[in-house]
C-alpha cells in the first residue's frame, strides 16, 4: 500500500508541470494527465538458479500508458546480471538505449508505450521487483461499443 500511495503522490506531481520551463518535462506532464487508473501491484521474482529472464516487449497488451517499477534487491552487484534493458522506440527495435540494473529501492518510471520496449536479461541470483501499471480512463466515452470496429 505504500508504493502505491507513494508512486499515485508522485504521479500527481509530476503531472502539476511545475518543473521550471524544462520541455520533455512539460510534455510529459501533459501525457500523465490522461493517466488516472491504476492496476494492482504485481510483485515477481525472477530465479537466478534457472537464469529468470523476461523476453523483449512492450506493455502495451494490457492497456498500459506507463510502467512503475520499484526493485527490492539489497547488495545487488554487477556480476548478478538481471538488468532491465530498454530499447530505442520501435517494438522490433534492437538497438539498445540503456541497461538498468535492479539495485535496493530504485524506482524506474517508463513508457509502458513502443516508445519502450524492454526486457529483463539473464539474472545469475534471485531478483525481486514490484510493478505498478498506470493505463488512461476507460470512461463511458472511451469505451468500445458493440458493432464498431474497434469494439
Amino acid at each position: 500500500r505504500q508504493l502505491t500511495s507513494a508512486t499515485d503522490t508522485l504521479l500527481s506531481a509530476l503531472r502539476s508541470g511545475s518543473t521550471g520551463g524544462c520541455a520533455s518535462a512539460t510534455e510529459a506532464a501533459t501525457r500523465l494527465r490522461a493517466v488516472e487508473e491504476r492496476e494492482y501491484v504485481m510483485a515477481s521474482c525472477y530465479p537466478g538458479q534457472s537464469r529468470g529472464r523476461y523476453l523483449r516487449h512492450c506493455d502495451t497488451g494490457r492497456g498500459a500508458e506507463l510502467t512503475a517499477i520499484l526493485y527490492l534487491n539489497e547488495d545487488w552487484q554487477s556480476e548478478d546480471g538481471g538488468n532491465l534493458r530498454l530499447y530505442e522506440p520501435g517494438f522490433h527495435n534492437t538497438q539498445v538505449k540503456l541497461d538498468i540494473a535492479p539495485v535496493f529501492n530504485r524506482l524506474l518510471l517508463f513508457w509502458a508505450t513502443e516508445e519502450c520496449p524492454h526486457e529483463v536479461l539473464p539474472t545469475m541470483r534471485d531478483r525481486f521487483a514490484m510493478t505498478i501499471w498506470y493505463r488512461r480512463s476507460l470512461g463511458c466515452s472511451a469505451r468500445a461499443e458493440p458493432g464498431r470496429p474497434d469494439g
